[in-house]
């Protein structure tokens, strides 16, 4: 049974086996190189857009991929501190997992806001054809 105090207080060293650290920086690093990826991308999609004069879709697409990216690397540096040291722990998992999850809810949006688009653009095209 944990008192109050144990409760509100983080934990400073979560015991992992070293397997499971190993798998922790593993995941980081995999991420880190995602997130540069996405980050560079978000960059020259910026660069594109400004250079070909394209709409403004383009650069909310490269905001978006940009946010995406740096959110990954914050996780991935959040992660790599979990296994790297034994100060914080459970604060350092707490924000890797906070940072993913608005990596996925970003994302979630977006699939929501493109099958929004793809259904209004089927009842369009079924309205249209329907109606020759």
């Amino acid at each position: 049974m944990t008192n109050a105090t144990n409760a509100e207080t983080p934990l400073s060293r979560i015991p992992f086996t070293p397997r499971a650290e190993a798998s922790i920086l593993e995941l980081s690093k995999w991420l880190r190189i995602s997130a540069i990826i996405g980050m560079v991308g978000g960059v020259l999609r910026v660069v594109i857009a400004i250079g070909v004069r394209n709409d403004a879709g383009q650069l909310i697409g490269a905001v978006v991929t940009f946010l995406v990216g740096l959110w990954s690397y914050q996780a991935a540096n959040a992660f790599a501190a979990v296994a790297t040291t034994d100060t914080a722990d459970q604060r350092y998992l707490m924000e890797g997992f906070s940072l993913l999850r608005r990596v996925f809810l970003l994302q979630a949006v977006l699939v929501i806001i493109g099958l929004a688009f793809l259904t209004v653009g089927v009842i369009g095209a079924a309205i249209y054809f329907g109606s020759r």
